[in-house]
């Protein structure tokens, strides 16, 4: 019987999970001080918020069908009730109205997940 072998996998799911792997517990609010700095959209279901150059978020969005769409092209932007990302009523925004949950959110070690990248050869 032949064997199949996996297909390698690409730099956005190698990204992701370096990122799952450096991410602190689940919160369920992250309140700014600031506006964010900026944000990547890593999946469908995962963006990376920047609070500022040296702390990062990763975002977890619900699975809906309309969610899929967000790439990385999309502007977006983050809709709650006050200046934080949280699960009970924070929302993610994408062009032409897609509208996203966000249902969890991790704090990144940053310097440990850039030196995981560089280990794998994604970031130099």
């Amino acid at each position: 019987m032949p064997a199949f072998a996996a297909e390698p996998l690409s730099k956005s799911e190698q990204r992701l999970i370096l990122l799952q792997a450096n991410a602190g517990e689940p919160v369920e609010h992250v309140r700014f001080l600031r506006p964010m700095d900026s944000y990547e959209v890593i999946s469908p279901q995962h963006v990376l918020i920047w609070e500022n150059r040296f702390k990062a978020w990763l975002v977890e969005l619900r699975q809906d069908q309309a969610c899929k769409y967000i790439d990385r092209g999309f502007s977006i932007s983050v809709e709650t009730m006050r200046d934080s990302l949280n699960t009970k009523n924070g929302f993610l925004r994408g062009e032409g109205g897609v509208v996203c949950k966000i249902i969890g959110i991790r704090e990144i070690d940053v310097p440990a997940w850039r030196q995981a990248e560089r280990d794998a050869g994604i970031r130099k």
